[in-house]
Formats: C-alpha cells, sequence, structure tokens
C-alpha cells in the first residue's frame, strides 16, 4: 500500500472508533460502576413500601422525574413498592435519588495522526495529515438515601459513579441505579465495581 493512502486509511479508522465510541455503538455496552453502600443502626428492610422525597434543588424538575421513574424500577426489584400518589397509608421509607454528570479529563492520551494537505518535499509530492482525536469523557454518580419515616434516620445510602465515553445518560440511569440497589438491604461492606450489561438498543422503523 502506497503510504499516503496507508495514512488515509489509517485516519479513516480512527475517525470511524471515535465516532462509534462518542456515539454508544448499536450494541450491548458493560457498564462497570463503582458503588458504596451503607446501612445503619436502623436496619434496612424489604419489602417495604416508600415514597419520593425531593431534595430544594429538585423542586422544579418534573413530577415525577425520569430519574423518579427509572428509580421507581430499580428499587422494585428489590422489593420496594411506591405509595400511591394520594393514598392514605404512611411508607415505610422517604427516598431521595439525585443525579450528577460532569465532563472530565479522559484517562488516556491524546492521539494524534498528521495531515490534511497536499505538499512538496524532496521534489516529491505528499499528503500530510493532522488528525486529533480525544474522545469526551463523561462522569455520572448516582445517589439513593432511604430515611425511615418513623424515625427520620437514614436507613440506607448508595452511591455508582461511572466515568466512561457516553453521554446519553437516560439509557445508562437503569445500569446505574441497579449498580447503585445491588445487595440491598445487606451490600458488602466497603467499595466494589459492580458490572451489569447494557442491552443494545432495540432497531426503530423507519
Amino acid at each position: 500500500m502506497f503510504p499516503h493512502l496507508r495514512a488515509q486509511t489509517m485516519a479513516f479508522i480512527a475517525c470511524l472508533l471515535t465516532l462509534g465510541l462518542l456515539s454508544g455503538c448499536a450494541m450491548p455496552r458493560l457498564i462497570d460502576s463503582d458503588v458504596q453502600s451503607f446501612t445503619s443502626s436502623a436496619a434496612a428492610v424489604t419489602p417495604a413500601s416508600y415514597r419520593f422525597e425531593r431534595l430544594p434543588s429538585q423542586a422544579g424538575a418534573p413530577v415525577p422525574s425520569t430519574l423518579e421513574t427509572l428509580a421507581a424500577q430499580s428499587l422494585s426489584k428489590v422489593g420496594l413498592v411506591a405509595v400511591p400518589a394520594g393514598a392514605e397509608v404512611t411508607a415505610r421509607y422517604a427516598v431521595q435519588v439525585s443525579l450528577e454528570v460532569s465532563r472530565i479529563a479522559s484517562p488516556y492520551p491524546q492521539s494524534s495522526m498528521g495531515g490534511g494537505w497536499w505538499g512538496h518535499r524532496d521534489g516529491r509530492r505528499r499528503l500530510l495529515l493532522d488528525m486529533s482525536l480525544e474522545p469526551q469523557w463523561v462522569r455520572h454518580v448516582v445517589r439513593v438515601l432511604l430515611r425511615d419515616t418513623a424515625s427520620a434516620q437514614v436507613a440506607y445510602e448508595t452511591s455508582a459513579t461511572f466515568d466512561g465515553p457516553w453521554s446519553d445518560t437516560n439509557n445508562l440511569l437503569p445500569a446505574l441505579l441497579d449498580a447503585a440497589l445491588q445487595g440491598y438491604p445487606h451490600p458488602p461492606a466497603g467499595p466494589r465495581k459492580v458490572v451489569i450489561e447494557l442491552p443494545a438498543p432495540e432497531a426503530q422503523d423507519d
């Protein structure tokens, strides 16, 4: 292969890899979250009822918010059931759920490849490439807190953090919430890594 064609091919492949990384690709993903959970003297139990309790910063969010809707699905997997709105029933727990999304520096060094214009050197015509590739890197942090409504004590606190090249937050949330609640109500002590496979998005008809 001619040198300039090889350089073009390498640049094209690198571009495809970067675009695939940023889009999330139509294939399963393994979401490896860093999880840490805490219990207190007011031991968490299951099954139990709960209601969502909003922080002041969440006051303007739609009711229910996307985060609460997805959290309810994960909470149901560990035996926690939401008290219907307007029901004259006291929930066992008040649940606070929050999400932080931030851009962070990529853990991988920036790669660069020469070119983008034609030039002459030593009487020969060459294609010189100059392409810099640095994928975005995004940190998602989900926190879930259960407070006993009778005593106002925190019964369970957990968080899941995932750093990766994807920014499709709503697609990542179910895996993050499941990871945060894994082991409820008796989680392992200390930080741990929880890996959950996120299925590929279903193809949509035109």
